[in-house]
């Protein structure tokens, strides 16, 4: 793995307006972070160009999401301290394309720059979705944010690259859990259930016993107030905006495998960059991709107060009930591992690697894996 070392940077989001802000509760200033510190220094990286270069920013998600102001901080600073060499021109609300088509799109040169989903695609990932298999990838987001770009170089980038398009930073965000009408506390519980699910792997549902429901986001809220559904199967930027936790009283934390949210570089728009522009451009990556992790992590953290105050019950598994969620989850896994290998992917040398890399960044804190990708952002991901 290489490395950079860089002067440090930072986040002026607001949540204001969208949905979250207006239903998480108030909590105290914080302390200042690393993320934080790196975007509220504005040093100047480069002299003034004599032009500036616009590029397109493309993603599906609603202003009310909170992923738009994370993004739209870290541009404001990137335009900043360039003296203003690139700015981004942003098309949210699926203006440009959907939650799937992102690679296909930027690849066409759609845009220059935007989300690129692998949820949506059928094959062509599966390295990168071996993270998403139950209990391969810690739950701490912030550590599988840094094994991601640490890996990246090796094992994950030629996926993309495969596809036509660049990596460009591919955030972590805490791992799926379960809220639901009746208490699920064991596996069991879930047999002959009606749940809908999002990002898992394909014989989940089969291997636990119960049936799984497609809908749009925007049903969900509907069929569990219906009956139509017993369980969802997501993450707390879901319950939260769409108000699960009105008809679904218990939160059952499974911590079964963190989501990925994935953005790509058109490789042509890159490599038009000037020389000096190439390597700001790049370490940026990984400083606003961890400032997306910090953010969803704190909105988490605050979501988990809002579901007590609104008279949800949260339930920890205890001991013994994480080794019957394990292993009734160990099947998943292996299933995925098989369909992974037949695909001629190295996944159980990834999983490998996954767990030395664990080990060997345990003892640090979340401050410091956020210092680590601001200061020093792992090398190899783009050549140029």
């Amino acid at each position: 793995m290489k490395s950079r070392t860089l002067p440090g940077i930072i986040l002026l989001t607001s949540l204001s307006g969208n949905i979250a802000a207006q239903t998480l509760p108030a909590t105290a200033p914080e302390i200042e972070d690393p993320v934080t510190q790196w975007l509220s220094d504005r040093s100047l990286r480069l002299n003034p160009p004599q032009t500036t270069l616009t590029w397109k920013f493309a993603h599906p998600a609603p202003p009310t999401s909170l992923l738009p102001p994370i993004w739209q901080a870290g541009f404001d600073w990137l335009t900043t301290v360039t003296s203003g060499a690139i700015e981004m021109k942003v098309y949210g609300s699926g203006s440009l394309y959907g939650t799937v088509g992102g690679v296909k799109a930027l690849r066409a040169g759609v845009a220059d720059y935007g989300t690129c989903y692998t949820v949506g695609e059928a094959s062509g990932f599966e390295l990168l979705k071996t993270f998403q298999a139950p209990y391969v990838a810690p739950a701490n987001p912030y550590l599988t944010f840094r094994i991601i770009n640490d890996l990246m170089p090796t094992y994950l980038r030629q996926e993309f690259n495969a596809r036509g398009v660049y990596p460009a930073h591919v955030a972590a965000v805490r791992p799926l859990t379960l809220m639901s009408r009746e208490a699920i506390r064991v596996p069991a519980d879930l047999k002959g259930k009606k749940v809908v699910s999002f990002m898992t792997m394909p014989s989940m549902a089969s291997r636990l016993g119960y049936a799984e429901v497609r809908m749009p986001f925007t049903e969900i809220y509907t069929a569990l107030q219906q009956g139509l559904i017993d369980a969802v199967i997501w993450i707390d930027m879901g319950f939260v905006p769409f108000r699960i936790y009105e008809q679904a009283k218990f939160y059952t934390v499974l911590n079964i495998a963190p989501t990925t949210l994935e953005t790509c570089f058109n490789p042509q728009s890159f490599d038009a960059l000037p020389a000096a522009l190439k390597p700001i451009v790049y370490d940026f990556q990984q400083q606003v991709g961890v400032s997306v992790v910090h953010e969803t992590e704190k909105f988490a953290n605050k979501a988990r107060d809002l579901l007590s105050a609104q008279g949800v019950t949260i339930i920890e598994p205890d001991e013994a009930a994480r080794v019957l969620w394990k292993e009734a989850m160990l099947p998943v896994r292996e299933d995925w591992l098989q369909q992974c290998e037949a695909a001629g992917k190295p996944c159980r040398k990834l999983v490998t690697d996954i767990d030395r890399l664990a080990k060997q960044y345990e003892g640090l804190s979340n401050a410091e894996l956020m210092e680590r990708s601001i200061k020093q952002p792992v090398l190899g991901i783009i050549d140029f």
